[in-house]
Order: structure tokens, then sequence, then C-alpha cells
């Protein structure tokens, strides 16, 4: 039998929870849900206004096997540099908007092959859903719905008293909702929380 170090936790035996399964979209040319393999994806630590950088960070993740990459967007010069990034990136880029909706429009005309949104975020989000969505439609770009922690709305924390796995899955589920009713079908949905056992539960 082969020893585990104190502190890490063994590998488990079987899959924590049957696949579920889901309908298909693409990130550029990468295949996401639905039956397809799961892919790598990572996120560059460079300022995305240093477009250099970032294509260099970008190659040498695609190097390492990586399928898709995220870039932080969260000042004007960030997205100004995301139309040379996703057309030199050699893997599909995603857009990741913090705090402010005008930057999704700008990722989604760049030609990004996705865009992430936080909406317990980005302020004023709510009345520019219906015109996120139907410009992600016009160009066929997915949107990502990306739920965390730290964002939590206050009304989900007060029921739950913290951040657990169910009060994210709840955040998702709303925001989805937000976006299906106007129907944009290509979403995705990833959930984070810095505490992997909680999240796996």
């Amino acid at each position: 039998m082969t020893a585990v170090p104190l502190g890490v936790p063994e590998v488990p035996a079987r899959q924590v929870a049957p696949r579920r399964r889901s309908r298909e979209i693409h990130v550029g040319l990468v295949a996401v849900g639905g039956g397809a393999p799961v892919s790598v994806q990572s996120m560059t630590t460079t300022r995305t206004s240093d477009i250099g950088a970032t294509l260099q960070q970008i190659a040498e993740l695609t190097a390492s096997g990586c399928q898709i990459v995220r870039v932080a967007c969260p000042t004007q010069d960030d997205a100004d540099a995301l139309a040379v990034i996703a057309r030199k990136s050699q893997i599909p880029v995603i857009a990741d908007i913090h705090f402010q909706p005008k930057y999704v429009f700008a990722a989604i005309e760049a030609g990004c092959a996705a865009v992430r949104v936080n909406p317990g975020n980005i302020k004023k989000f709510d009345d520019q859903i219906a015109q996120i969505a139907r410009a992600a439609k016009d160009h066929g770009t997915p949107v990502r719905i990306g739920v965390n922690a730290g964002s939590l709305d206050r009304r989900l924390l007060q029921k739950y008293g913290r951040a657990t796995p169910e009060a994210l899955v709840e955040s998702a589920l709303w925001e989805a909702s937000l976006f299906d009713e106007h129907e944009l079908r290509y979403i995705y949905i990833s959930v984070n929380l810095n505490e992997p056992v909680v999240l796996m539960v």
C-alpha cells in the first residue's frame, strides 16, 4: 500500500457524483458540456493591457496543454487589448468581467470566444441583461456565469448563514434564469469556493 503524506487527502476511490448530461456549447472550437470531455482551462496573471506579456503567457499555457484561457478585464485599457489577444491566441480566450457591464459588450465585439460575468459583482447589471443577451446571441458568444463566495448576494448569506454549496448553487441558478428569460441558450456555469472539500459536498 502506498503511503499518503500527512495532511494530503486520499483520492476518492470512485466518482464523487455522477456527471449530469447538459447541453453542449462551444467556446471557440472547444466543446463544453454534453458528452464532451472535461477541458483544461487556466487564467493569465499578466495585465491584459500588456498584450505581449499576455500572449506569451497564453503560449506557455497552450504548450502545457491548456485548451481555454481566461484574461481579466477590469479596465478600459484591458478591454482595448482584447481584439488583438483574441485574434492572436492559439486557444479560445474568455474575457473575465468583474465590475463594468460595458466591458462585456467590448469583449463580445472584440471576438472573444466567451465572456465571464458575475452579476453579484457587476453594478447595475440587472437592467442590462436583455442587451447583453441580445449581443451574445447576435455574435454567437457564450456567457459563462461565474459565482464565488466573495460576491454572494447578502440575502443568500443571511438565508444560509455563510457561503455554503447550497447558497452558491442557488445564486448560479438564479443568475442563469435571468439570461434564460431572454432565450440565451448558450450559457454555462462555474462555481468557485476556496474550500475544495466544502465545494465537493
